[in-house]
């Protein structure tokens, strides 16, 4: 799911919507959303950052690697 779906699902269940309903509608058991819910402040801050652009937030296991990639591919 994509970060922004991510912040819809969170503001529709702070505004009353059950997490069962969005258990049943994605298919996903109930620790998928507890997870998103508990890590809300995480996703609202990733969205404001990047806005709608981007689909995940995983930062990269080794940023050396990433770093010294970006600087070959300059």
């Amino acid at each position: 799911m994509s970060v922004k779906g991510k912040v819809e699902v969170i503001r529709q269940i702070e505004n009353g919507k059950r997490k069962a309903d969005w258990c049943r509608e994605f298919c996903v058991v109930n620790s998928v959303i507890q997870m998103m819910c508990k890590s809300r402040t995480k996703i609202f801050s990733v969205f404001e950052q990047k806005g709608s652009r981007i689909k995940g937030y995983r930062k990269p296991e080794r940023s050396d690697v990433d770093e010294a990639l970006l600087k070959m591919l300059q």
